[in-house]
């Protein structure tokens, strides 16, 4: 492998959402949650703002981006202490299998140890086999479960100032 076709993990540069878009909609598509490009250009301003918790590192292979793993810390209230959380990781279809994957995840872990940050966390498909067997070679699956709510609506009005 040359140089130049190996992979580069660092952080995104501004000039980069039109590549780092095409990857996360493609990413959100997989999922099954589309995702608005108003809803991307939110997502990209948390990630270049140095004052929002969502951070991002991005995978570029031969002058192309060719992944991302977003991640942000969370506070463990039972430890106390601060872990960090892996929100998404999406690496493209040609690139699948050359280690790129393993490499945003190490850069994670990295910052995530310069930080002082106890673990990295993330939650998968079940269905997503081959995603969980290549986890399953360096992390530990735990047997949490993950439940969420559809859609909290805020609160407006009267129902603000009377407590709901």
């Amino acid at each position: 492998m040359n140089g130049e076709d190996r992979i580069c993990v660092r952080n995104p540069k501004a000039d980069e959402f039109e590549s780092w878009y095409r990857m996360y909609d493609r990413y959100a598509t997989i999922l099954g949650l589309p995702v608005s490009r108003d809803a991307a250009v939110t997502v990209w301003s948390w990630i270049l703002s140095s004052g929002h918790v969502v951070e991002a590192v991005v995978a570029e292979r031969s002058g192309k981006l060719v992944g991302f793993a977003h991640y942000r810390s969370f506070p463990r209230t039972l430890d106390g202490n601060e872990a960090c959380y892996l929100d998404d990781i999406f690496v493209s279809d040609d690139e699948r299998g050359k280690g790129t994957a393993r490499a945003l995840i190490d850069e994670v872990e990295r910052i995530a140890s310069a930080r002082g940050w106890t673990h990295v966390r993330w939650v998968t498909d079940e269905d997503n086999v081959r995603a969980r067997r290549f986890y399953e070679k360096f992390a530990e699956r735990t047997n949490l479960i993950t439940y969420r709510v559809p859609r909290v609506l805020p609160l407006v009005g009267d129902e603000r100032e009377n407590g709901g």
